[in-house]
């Protein structure tokens, strides 16, 4: 049985490692976990501990003690493999660790090429895939500039936060700075990007690489909140109008990087020009898109990062069906009163359920994921009665919020 030392490694993923053959070290950042999980983050980790062989604590924003953490973590556990399975500031300093240890999947080169939002474009650039106008500059005062080179609307987006975080549509300067603004209130200080805005619907698609070789698991239709924001209302798999140059366009890019082994999430537009990828990042999607993928296919993502570690190709497709994520959006203020949950989590369809208010809770305006005003996980035979669905779904929900002028983004 071999040791594999994760990083970041979310409840399940322990269950699911141990069923590929797997010994299991955990390393967390207590802060990181609150951050997540809010007052649940102690017993989460509680849980974690519990069910890992070994486990640490680390500070993920102390680079030289989270390096010393790492190393000493695997030469205790005896570790053959290092992967960091979560989100990607910290992931970084855990892939070139493990690769000076000889304990990585993949080389650092390559996950940086994906996680990292500038590094990405240059190696598309390079290699003539996925043409889109960008510049890029150290900070955002430094990238005012640059605006006077794209034709306006522009996206922006900080190159070393997770997903979406930061990324906002600007159509004139005075929206450039404000963004900006909002950006030092975060005390993010790091480079920035600038693209051009592309039109099209939106999409993600889930690979898991073994060993060099891509397997597309799916492609997830993505429902956009409005500009400027980029905060997605909801996800549908499998995308019922997806085709292969999708597919095709996200294989290329995992060669271009050479990336190895592992899961992928990259998400792109297919624009009147053609498929045109936005980002990448080398872990799994969140949104609970690895449990749509599993609702639709039968596939189960999260034990198929593990298999691929073990040098097995995914699991094949065992159903046709269709799953949603659906986000409330509810109007900010003060949260009153709410029914209709116990209704709601009754019924056969509903998979999963999240309202994060009780009375009297505020309900913040959404600018980001952790904004959101909870979710409903519907599983269907097509995507129509999952449209159905889920409009029974928000029809069971009756709130009432106190709308409060003092109330602000």
């Amino acid at each position: 049985m071999s040791n594999l030392l994760m990083v970041m490694p979310y409840r399940a993923y322990l269950a699911k490692a141990r069923a590929e053959g797997f010994r299991v070290g955990a390393v967390w950042d207590p802060k990181v976990a609150v951050e997540i999980f809010g007052g649940l983050a102690d017993r989460y980790l509680d849980d974690v501990r519990a069910q890992a062989d070994a486990f640490w604590e680390a500070d993920f924003a102390d680079p030289a003690g989270y390096e010393q953490v790492l190393r000493e973590a695997a030469r205790e556990f005896g570790a053959d493999l290092i992967c960091h399975v979560g989100q990607e500031e910290s992931m970084g300093l855990a892939v070139r660790v493990a690769g000076d240890l000889g304990l990585a999947a993949n080389s650092a080169e390559s996950v940086h090429r994906l996680n990292d939002k500038v590094a990405l474009r240059r190696l598309l650039d390079e290699h003539g895939l996925s043409p889109v106008r960008h510049a890029d500059a150290a900070d955002w005062r430094s990238a005012a500039p640059l605006l006077a080179g794209f034709e306006l609307p522009v996206v922006v987006k900080p190159t070393q936060l997770s997903g979406s975080r930061g990324v906002v549509l600007v159509r004139d300067l005075a929206e450039f700075e404000a963004w900006g603004a909002a950006l030092d209130e975060t005390g993010y200080t790091g480079p920035v990007l600038v693209e051009e805005y592309l039109t099209g619907q939106e999409y993600s698609v889930e690979t898991i690489s073994v060993q060099g070789r891509h397997h597309v698991i799916g492609v997830t239709h993505k429902r956009l909140g409005a500009p400027p924001l980029f905060v997605e209302a909801g996800h549908a798999h499998p995308a019922p109008e997806a085709d292969d140059a999708i597919g095709a366009t996200v294989v290329a890019m995992l060669d271009a990087a050479g990336y190895r082994t592992g899961p992928a999430h990259t998400e792109l537009r297919v624009t009147p020009a053609g498929p045109r990828i936005i980002e990448s990042q080398a872990r799994l999607g969140g949104d609970r898109i690895p449990r749509l993928v599993e609702l639709a296919t039968g596939i189960d993502l999260e034990r198929a990062v593990f298999a691929a570690l073990a040098g097995r190709d995914p699991a094949p497709r065992a159903r046709h069906d269709v799953a949603w994520i659906h986000y409330f959006a509810l109007p900010p203020g003060v949260l009153r009163s709410v029914s209709g949950l116990d209704e709601i989590r009754a019924l056969p369809f509903v998979d999963e359920l999240s309202f994060p208010f009780e009375p009297g809770a505020r309900v913040p305006f959404t600018v980001d994921w952790r904004s959101r005003h909870g979710f409903v996980v519907v599983s269907a035979a097509s995507h129509e009665e999952a449209a159905r669905r889920a409009t029974n779904v928000e029809a069971l929900l009756r709130v009432t919020v106190d709308d409060l002028a003092e109330v602000s983004p």
